[in-house]
């Protein structure tokens, strides 16, 4: 199985999709390119994407494509900020569609998720054969050996991180393939509250934070993660590279974040007309201002703070 998109494809895909956080259409670009390069590992017969959220990065990683028509921001929750572990898209209502312009050419065999709400919005998409509410701090309950592909780009977000491993592995087919994009506690570097408190202040700082910091107690470094790896008893990595890193941090963690909730109120009272039109102009804007950023960028070992394993069991 191979995608024919290049990182500049998936930016005009992800622009449509985040045109209020571009930041995030720069991060999961890179990430959709390195996705796409562990396709050729994928089983058309028994595939799960783990944590898969609302479904539209692996639908546009594996081929498909979204309407300008639709995006991220058709049903959100503005009651409160966003702090800690408040998620605004932890919300789905009647508003909520997704209009696809073109399916996928492939389909997971199921799609998983601790959020009822992102598995609704997922099932919009028909990308996802079978979707399963489940937490990933507990063991899935599906037997031993089903899965010859297994992807999951929150795995580092689990309590107890190795048992979460140990159960993916469990799971995964002898022959099969882990595939595995993780941040390592190099974020923390580029959160603002400890490279920008001298510069703009505490409480300028706090707000460009929105109670993240606080929540990433669970994140380990690069090392770390190689040695846990290293224990699985019956798998071995056979790449580990870097997605991105340095300025691109700094950039994914001011972005739009501060401003969000109000550009989304105002769009929110637009008509689809004035939507449309606003939409296309800020898409274009933010198309110029990133594509030769995403054009020269290469991530950089020493700086990268998520990589990309892919993992073969024995």
């Amino acid at each position: 199985m191979v995608i024919n998109k290049k990182r500049g494809d998936y930016f005009s895909q992800f622009i449509n999709w985040f045109w209020l956080r571009p930041e995030n259409a720069l991060m999961v670009s890179l990430r959709a390119e390195k996705y796409a390069e562990t396709l050729k590992y994928f089983d058309q017969d028994s595939s799960i994407d783990v944590s898969c959220g609302d479904g539209v990065f692996s639908f546009v990683t594996l081929g498909g494509e979204i309407s300008t028509s639709s995006d991220m921001f058709r049903s959100v929750n503005l009651n409160k900020d966003r702090y800690g572990n408040f998620d605004t898209f932890d919300h789905f209502d009647e508003t909520y569609f997704v209009e696809v312009a073109r399916h996928a050419d492939y389909q997971y065999t199921v799609g998983s998720d601790w959020k009822d709400n992102l598995l609704k919005k997922s099932e919009k998409l028909g990308f996802y054969k079978n979707l399963l509410l489940h937490d990933n701090n507990k063991k899935f309950e599906f037997g031993s050996d089903k899965f010859g592909y297994v992807y999951s780009n929150s795995a580092y977000w689990i309590n107890n991180f190795e048992e979460h491993l140990k159960d993916l592995e469990r799971i995964t087919k002898p022959g099969g393939y882990i595939v595995l994009e993780m941040k390592t506690d190099k974020i923390k570097e580029y959160n603002s509250l400890n490279y920008g408190i001298n510069i703009i202040g505490h409480d300028a700082a706090a707000l460009l934070d929105a109670g993240r910091l606080s929540t990433w107690k669970g994140l380990k470094s690069l090392t770390e993660i190689d040695d846990i790896l290293a224990n699985l008893q019956n798998c071995e990595v056979i790449n580990r590279t870097p997605i991105y890193g340095d300025y691109l941090g700094y950039m994914w963690d001011v972005g739009l974040r501060p401003i969000f909730k109000p550009l989304a109120k105002m769009v929110s009272l637009m008509s689809d007309v004035s939507r449309s039109e606003v939409k296309a102009e800020m898409s274009e804007i933010f198309t110029t201002l990133g594509s030769q950023v995403l054009e020269k960028y290469e991530a950089n070992e020493a700086t990268a703070m998520e990589w990309l394993y892919v993992i073969r069991k024995k």
